[in-house]
């Protein structure tokens, strides 16, 4: 925000002060205070200037220049008050305030008004009347400030606190439907989300209102919050200023949200480092998350109870008696009586079954009590069945799961009823794809199950023991942030919990298998042909059995889902769920699956037959089998129909317009290489490959289907695909280069340096047990235009064939896989080669032509 200013203004001198004093350790408020100081003295020097304003006019700081919060680049909120009768001067006034201001490339919020002018706006405008409670004297006329102030209060403040309230609860509440209704989003803002600094203004704000409080210290001499609440909410207020502060610093403009770019940099400015099994990073964001977490958790607790003391409940429920101790009071789950906790400690999880039975919340007070006797959960009581039974009902029948598991998650009770929660408390996963911290992904992933119950009834009346599936969801990651790879450690870590808690041995290897093998459908669909009937016999020997299968397909849906919204989508569903019923018929016997894939095989052949007539048995002959189940038997029709049109040309290519994704169909004589001029020709027009179906008749003629999308965000009939078409075949006819023209076309847009691309994170895995018949290459590498092509061609070059391909993402990565023979059509088994294959790999994923 100062960068710009000259000298003499005295405000760039400041830049660098604020600057000097955060390397002496000032990081905080005090660094804001400084920074207003700073602004103030300015603008009543430049006030100052014009003496025949100072008794008939005042300069006001409003919003968080009132506040004192005044970040590197805030907008500088002034107000001009003046009285009618100097009407004439105000001009001039406001040019020698705020022109120096506005010269210097400042965002000024300014504004010019009488008192009345401000009551009319106020009237209209609920944020300016918030801006009025923050308002601050700078210079001028005192007696003008108060009696804005004093009629201000008169008019909107006294006698209408409960519509006021009522409008800042609203306004919260959508504040968090529009910026984030939970404290654990991996890029939070930390202003406008649920637990950000506009919580605590809010509360601030309606401390005003209600009490005349100025400041935080005062909150606790109402009772609005405790000592202890108020200590760790002014904590955590400073810790999000620091951090706001070098957000605008960092990024040279005003900006809120911490996004991964900006968060490796702020914590290394705070000096978090590395250790065994978490990144600095995630160190850093996980303090991030436990401060957020405390704003919202307190800012929750007050506003409950500001609406019981001013009576706003408009609650409809009787008040019930649920067991002795626990009642219905006013539409809360209240503990009656705190001496029973003692004696009866479980009851402190038996307040979060009937919550989770009747879709009620725990009233705040109750939540106290909660949190102040999390000592009273030992071994002991954690081995009860008395913990264990309202728990799992927690898990199984809560009306709104959500709801009631954050609750469980915020009072510290699901922590110290399962220690090893603990460990994921607030722990950041540094990755674009997960949207929550381990801990709240969880919890969403519980929330999704029961979506699914609905979705997937057949499946979910089959199951015997649904509430392993239910434990399952809740704990498959608990083996994060220990290192290693976590759904092994969290397999090893479950048994014991699951012991704990009462299941027999069949039970916790039933658990341990779902959380060990979470992510194993999702796996294999993605980078396995689903049409190798091996594959599919070694996934329902690891399976074992139908109930397992059912809650592992369950499981993976509903932790994709929780995981974000990039993650889930139809094409990753189909191929999900045509795996899970492929091990279906498996499991049900391979007898029986062999023998519902020859039905579908003679009936397959049957209708082709009929479609293509007197040509029937002659172009069958050249169809593999996992050609004809791969289509529809119009589409076949329609491939043998085209394909007589590969006499005059090199390829045929016809696009489909699927919406969201265009569909390519490509037909050529297959050679070495094939692909990856396929691949190439896609990259220079600008085209995305999201999925490939590659098959070869037996008479050579390769028959691919394409997924693709635009690079650059052009519509379909933008699309050039004649120009597409003609390029392709010029390029199978090796008539056109196309190393030089991807090349000429990218280059300048990446820096070619050898060293900047050795640190990209790229791997390579062949593998010969997976397949009887191929070699499996996985690569696994930042998603780029051409990769594609430089995989394929590396392979060409090395006389490796291609016979399947399955394209993937993980939204900040691809996962290719290929399976692949070598020249003579057998597997690369030699050590020399697939060593070779790997680092010509590597090079062309890291430093190819694109």
């Amino acid at each position: 925000m100062l960068n710009n200013l000259s000298e003499s203004n005295g405000l760039r001198p400041g830049r660098e002060t604020l600057q000097t004093l955060w390397d002496q350790g000032f990081k905080g408020r005090k660094l804001l205070i400084e920074h207003t100081r700073i602004v103030d003295t300015f603008l009543s020097k430049a006030f100052s200037a014009r003496p025949d304003a100072k008794g008939k006019m005042a300069l006001i700081a409003l919003g968080g220049y009132g506040r004192s919060e005044l970040f590197p680049f805030s907008d500088i909120d002034v107000m001009l008050l003046y009285e009618p009768e100097v009407e004439d001067i105000v001009p001039g006034v406001a040019e020698i305030v705020f022109y120096p201001l506005w010269d210097a490339g400042l965002e000024v919020g300014h504004g010019v008004r009488t008192v009345e002018a401000c009551l009319i706006d106020a009237k209209k405008d609920f944020f300016f009347q918030v801006a009025l409670l923050d308002a601050r004297f700078i210079q001028g006329s005192n007696s003008l400030f108060l009696q804005l102030k004093q009629e201000f209060v008169q008019n909107f403040l006294k006698g209408r606190e409960k519509d006021f309230v009522c409008d800042m609860i609203a306004h919260r509440k959508e504040r968090h439907r529009r910026f984030g209704a939970n404290a654990y989003l991996l890029e939070p803002n930390i202003k406008e989300s649920r637990g950000g600094l506009r919580d605590i203004h809010s509360i601030m704000w309606t401390s005003k209102v209600l009490s005349g409080l100025e400041n935080i210290r005062s909150i606790k001499d109402v009772r609005l919050i405790t000592g202890e609440e108020k200590n760790l909410l002014k904590e955590s207020w400073d810790y999000l200023l620091q951090i706001r502060n070098r957000l605008h610093y960092i990024n040279s403009r005003k900006n809120d949200r911490l996004f991964f770019e900006y968060q490796e940099e702020i914590s290394t400015l705070l000096g978090y480092k590395d250790s065994n099994n978490m990144l600095g990073v995630e160190h850093f964001m996980r303090e991030v998350h436990g401060h957020l977490q405390i704003i919202a958790t307190t800012s929750n607790l007050f506003f409950e109870n500001v609406v019981e003391v001013l009576d706003l409940s408009v609650c409809k429920k009787e008040n019930k008696i649920l067991e002795p101790g626990i009642e219905i009071i006013d539409c809360h789950i209240h503990l009656t009586e705190t001496s029973f906790i003692k004696k009866r400690p479980y009851l402190l999880m038996r307040l979060f079954a009937h919550a989770a039975r009747t879709g009620l919340p725990v009233h705040y007070n109750t939540m106290r009590l909660v949190r102040a006797n999390l000592d009273l959960v030992d071994e002991k009581l954690r081995s009860s069945k008395h913990m264990a039974k309202p728990f799992m009902q927690i898990l199984q029948g809560a009306k709104r799961p959500l709801d009631v598991l954050e609750s469980l998650l915020d009072s510290g009770l699901l922590a110290a009823y399962i220690p090893e929660f603990s460990v994921i408390k607030s722990l950041a996963q540094h990755d674009i794809y997960h949207i929550h911290t381990v801990d709240r992904h969880l919890l969403q992933t519980v929330a999704e199950l029961r979506d699914l119950e609905k979705e997937e009834r057949r499946i979910f009346m089959a199951l015997k023991s649904p509430r392993i599936l239910y434990l399952a969801a809740l704990l498959h990651d608990i083996g994060k942030g220990r290192g290693g790879h976590h759904a092994e450690r969290g397999g090893e870590i479950v048994q014991t919990i699951g012991k704990k808690m009462g299941l027999s041995s069949k039970e916790c290897e039933c658990l341990s298998f779902l959380v060990q093998n979470h992510l194993y459908l999702v796996h294999i669909a993605m980078r396995r042909d689903l049409e190798d009937e091996t594959l599919i016999l070694k996934c329902s020997k690891e399976i074992q059995n139908i109930e397992q299968l059912n809650m592992l397909y369950l499981l993976t849906i509903a932790d994709s889902r929780a995981t974000g919204p990039n993650v889930w989508n139809d094409w990753k569903s189909s191929l999900v769920h045509d795996l899970y019923l492929r091990i279906t018929l498996f499991l049900e016997g391979s007898e029986f699956y062999d023998y519902q894939r020859n039905q579908a095989l003679d009936w397959m052949k049957h209708q082709i037959a009929i479609r293509l007539g007197d040509k029937g048995e002659e172009s069958l002959a050249i169809m593999p089998d996992d050609y004809i189940l791969g289509f529809t038997p119009e589409a076949i029709e329609r491939h043998m129909q085209l394909k007589a049109g590969l006499a005059d040309q090199p390829s045929l290519v016809l696009s489909e317009d699927k919406k969201t994704y265009w569909s390519l169909l490509v037909m050529a004589k297959d050679r070495t290489g094939l692909l990856a001029r396929i691949f190439g020709i896609l990259a220079l027009h600008n085209l995305n490959v999201l999925s490939a179906q590659i098959f070869t008749l037996i008479d050579g003629t390769a028959i691919d289907v394409l997924d693709v999308k635009s690079s650059v965000n052009r519509g379909y009939y933008e699309q050039d695909w004649e120009t597409l078409k003609k390029n392709l075949n010029l390029a199978l006819d090796s008539r056109l280069g196309l190393t030089h023209r991807l090349a000429e076309k990218y280059r300048p847009v990446r820096s070619g340096d050898w060293q900047k691309c050795i640190k990209r994170q790229a791997r390579v895995i062949l593998n010969n047990e997976a397949s009887d018949s191929y070699t499996i290459i996985e690569v696994y590498a930042e998603d780029r235009i051409g990769l594609l092509y430089d995989i394929t061609r590396t392979l060409a070059d090395l006389d490796i064939n291609i016979s399947r391909a399955k394209i993937g993402t993980k939204v900040d990565q691809v996962v290719d896989v290929f399976y692949v023979q070598d020249k003579k059509g057998q597997k690369i088994s030699t050590p020399d080669l697939q060593k070779e294959i790997g680092n010509a790999l590597l090079y062309a994923v890291n430093c190819g032509t694109v």
